[in-house]
């Protein structure tokens, strides 16, 4: 789901670059892989949505181009899962720009 999430953010951000679904294309020069390093609500103190991906570029050869980790966090109050889906939509709302920004920047 993250994975979809991410690629209609690309789409909105230029349909003509986003990147492609491996069952929609055969070869492509670059390939951007997301590994989800955490997905939970941390409630040490007030409850926090906590986000994080780990980001690779490799070439059509399978050499990492580059790579990243991207966190977001969002304060919520309460432990109300609409609270809780509020602040996930939020945090992953930065995170995804910061994803795009990133990959265009390093492209």
């Amino acid at each position: 789901m993250l994975q979809a999430r991410l690629i209609e953010s690309f789409e909105n951000y230029d349909i003509a670059h986003a990147p492609l679904r491996a069952a929609d294309v055969g070869q492509t020069d670059f390939q951007l892989l997301i590994d989800v390093r955490h997905f939970r609500v941390a409630t040490e103190a007030a409850p926090v949505a906590e986000i994080g991906l780990s980001a690779r570029i490799l070439d059509k050869d399978g050499k990492i181009v580059a790579s990243r980790l991207f966190e977001e966090t969002e304060k919520f109050e309460g432990l109300d899962p609409a609270a809780a889906v509020a602040a996930f939509d939020k945090a992953f709302a930065r995170l995804a720009k910061g994803v795009i920004t990133w990959t265009v920047q390093t492209l």
